[in-house]
């Protein structure tokens, strides 16, 4: 069992495509400012379209998977994909709004959600999660960069030892991890402004200080924001540095962006959502 703070009372948490039980929806309880949101759970209780694009390898068909209940499809899924794999192509924005969806026209740069058949979860919270091969594996996104302000919070999991998860060209990315670096460029046109994982606020001032608080192979949501006075007006990368290199090795399992620097009641609060969702 885990406490769901924001309600006040216990839940317990599904395997597979499920999530904790009684379910937050983390958009209704702070819709103020958000911009886009992805995850494979139900982010707003009204949201009715679809979580994914998934192209299956046997013959690089393409299907849209939606939510039942509160989580993905994944009985959909798989019985499309089958005995192969599974890739995805588009990450559905789930805010009001819904333009900014998250994509991938790239065969070999989608990151996959089955392998061989079998769902792909995270093995300590169980839940489905998106695995970025560390290669080549990134999505799109061709209006994030519209905002002065992006609050951002992930969830994911990873042991990766050098990877930027958001990128705005080749000289506008956030923090940069890189284990062993004692560079203190830990991010360019993105203001580095305070890093809370799980809730702890950390003091970094290199890039290995950044992959020593982030990259520690358990769930973790991540949440630190841009103030920079000027937009970016470019097309974002999730996953990887604009050019080449710095790509992340790991899952996914739900990013948010608001457009706001949040308060830091508002930004507790809604990693208290996540925390109480993703980590064991």
């Amino acid at each position: 069992m885990i406490s769901t703070s924001k309600i006040g009372v216990s839940a317990s948490r599904g395997g597979g495509g499920g999530a904790v039980t009684p379910h937050v929806f983390v958009l209704d309880e702070y819709p103020t400012n958000s911009f886009c949101a992805y995850s494979l759970q139900k982010l707003r209780a009204a949201y009715s379209g679809n979580v994914i694009k998934v192209r299956r390898s046997s013959d690089n068909a393409e299907q849209d998977i939606g939510f039942t209940g509160n989580a993905l499809d994944t009985s959909s899924l798989l019985t499309f994909v089958g005995v192969g794999d599974g890739f995805v192509t588009t990450f559905y924005n789930q805010t009001t709004g819904g333009a900014q969806t998250m994509s991938q026209s790239t065969a070999n740069s989608q990151p996959k959600i089955v392998n061989s058949g079998s769902l792909i979860t995270d093995a300590n919270n169980g839940l489905a999660a998106i695995q970025f091969d560390g290669v080549d594996d990134h999505f799109t996104g061709a209006s994030l960069g519209a905002p002065h302000d992006l609050d951002f919070y992930r969830v994911g999991s990873t042991t990766d030892t050098k990877f930027i998860m958001i990128s705005g060209a080749s000289d506008k990315f956030s923090y940069a991890i890189d284990d062993g670096s004692t560079s203190t460029a830990i991010s360019q046109n993105w203001r580095s402004t305070d890093l809370y994982v799980n809730n702890v606020l950390k003091s970094v001032s290199t890039r290995d200080d950044l992959h020593t608080a982030i990259s520690i192979g358990t769930p973790t949501v991540v949440n630190h924001y841009n103030t920079n006075p000027n937009r970016w007006f470019v097309t974002v990368k999730i996953g990887r540095y604009w050019l080449a290199n710095w790509e992340y090795n790991g899952l996914i399992q739900e990013f948010i962006f608001y457009n706001a620097d949040n308060t830091d009641a508002d930004r507790s609060a809604i990693t208290t959502i996540l925390m109480d969702k993703y980590v064991p």
